[in-house]
């Protein structure tokens, strides 16, 4: 569905015989955030976007801009897909963590 591009940067990093992403958890699986391992709760990352969603360095508003914890600056948009419904509070979730609940 999105072809192994990243959903942020649309990055399609290129491996000898295909390509690569990584499925990143918006609520984190297990203690203390019991996230499910579902596609709804799932996006497509290159490996950089990845470690910064991962380690609260972005966050995605509310509006989908993509969006450095620190300051706010703008980095990206998330690309979406019809076939790929993410749970809003997922991210609600994954924003209140990064202290920018307010959208």
């Amino acid at each position: 569905m999105h072809r192994d591009r990243c959903q942020v940067c649309s990055l399609q990093l290129s491996t000898r015989f295909s390509s690569y992403s990584e499925a990143a958890h918006i609520r984190g699986l297990g203690r203390p955030h019991n996230g499910p391992d579902k596609l709804s709760n799932l996006l497509v990352l290159c490996p950089n976007h990845h470690v910064q969603f991962d380690t609260l360095a972005i966050y995605i508003d509310n509006g989908d801009t993509v969006r450095m914890t620190t300051d706010n600056t703008p980095i990206g948009q998330l690309r979406r897909h019809p076939a790929h419904q993410i749970n809003e509070a997922h991210l609600r979730y994954h924003r209140a963590l990064c202290g920018r609940d307010d959208g």
